[in-house]
């Protein structure tokens, strides 16, 4: 058995460019006001906050009912749905599109990791639309599927934790498995590409502790966020870095 080079993607505003709408509540008039997420991400810091924001919330219940597996006023799937609308626009394609489009053509082990609340199914059969359109040949070498924010997978991460730390977990779980599957004596790669700063941060923590537990081992992060686009290889500290602090300040009193 080979080396793998390992690639795991969150879904939104990273592989793809959905029009998924989060659903804000007038908490005071009852209205309700649709945004898109990029929409929401520049104005949720200021929700029940003074000023023009200060009546809005986003129950999770309500605000994040088309990241659920549902159906819209027309029955058709929300995931489905915006996947079909996304493909007929020019910009569906998000910053991590060309590595996931890779990562399928050269047959890489992938793991989606997503806040989406969808079942597996439900993920697996948006991305089967994008080989019936013609936008990949075939399906992924899926090795996961871990949409964190589902009450299924969140019980069998067994952790009741924010996103982000579900997601850390989750990352931890894919590494497991792929050195499981394919050998853990082979000198693997691991990279995850995700748009939330905040996640990146636990990402980036996640292959921390996994290069610490695999030093021989290479782990990956890349952020694909609007100001901060970039790609970094994760080094464990070295191993006689704190007797070397103890020593200095010994030394220097």
């Amino acid at each position: 058995m080979d080396r793998q080079s390992f690639y795991f993607f969150d879904i939104d505003e990273n592989i793809l460019h959905l029009p998924t709408r989060i659903h804000l509540l007038n908490t005071v008039t009852g209205e309700e006001r649709a945004m898109r997420q990029h929409e929401y991400e520049d104005i949720k810091s200021y929700l029940g906050v003074p000023g023009l924001w200060e009546d809005w919330a986003d129950p999770p219940a309500k605000a994040y009912r088309e990241f659920a597996d549902g159906q819209d006023r027309h029955g058709e799937e929300y995931f489905l749905r915006d996947i079909r609308r996304a493909l007929d626009t020019a910009n569906w394609r998000g910053p991590s599109w060309s590595i996931f489009k890779y990562a399928v053509l050269k047959r890489r082990p992938v793991a989606i990791i997503t806040a989406r609340q969808h079942s597996r199914e439900t993920i697996m059969a948006g991305i089967r639309l994008l080989v019936e359109a013609g936008h990949i040949p075939e399906e992924p070498d899926y090795l996961a599927i871990q949409p964190v924010s589902n009450p299924q997978v969140r019980e069998e991460l067994g952790a009741h934790m924010t996103t982000a730390g579900l997601k850390r977990i989750a990352i931890r779980k894919c590494v497991e498995m792929g050195l499981e599957k394919y050998g853990r004596d082979l000198p693997h790669s691991f990279g995850m590409s995700d748009d939330d700063l905040k996640n990146v941060d636990l990402i980036t923590s996640a292959m921390l502790e996994c290069k610490i537990d695999y030093p021989e081992k290479r782990f990956f992060v890349i952020s694909t966020n609007r100001r901060r686009h970039v790609k970094m290889e994760i080094f464990a500290p070295h191993k006689d870095a704190e007797k070397l602090r103890e020593a200095e300040d010994d030394y220097y009193g």
